[in-house]
């Protein structure tokens, strides 16, 4: 009889990205996703091929540009 191997229970870790400036913790984990959305919330139909993400302890903002480009609205609070 063969013998019985036992499923996987392990879960996959929690991935978080955590930047340490100016005695403040900034969680950053999603923050390109986040972006992202935005972004396409409101330019439905623009395709994007580059999206870069500036984070920016000091202001509390991260500012992001699309394919090259940049613009005073492409910009994320922390």
């Amino acid at each position: 009889m063969p013998k019985k191997t036992k499923e996987s229970t392990k879960t996959a870790p929690t991935l978080r990205t955590i930047v340490q400036a100016n005695g403040r913790e900034i969680d950053v984990t999603n923050i390109a996703a986040d972006a992202l959305k935005a972004y396409k919330s409101v330019h439905k139909r623009k395709v994007v091929s580059d999206f870069v993400i500036y984070v920016k302890p000091e202001e509390n903002a991260a500012y992001f540009t699309i394919n090259g480009e940049g613009s005073d609205e492409y910009k994320i609070d922390l």
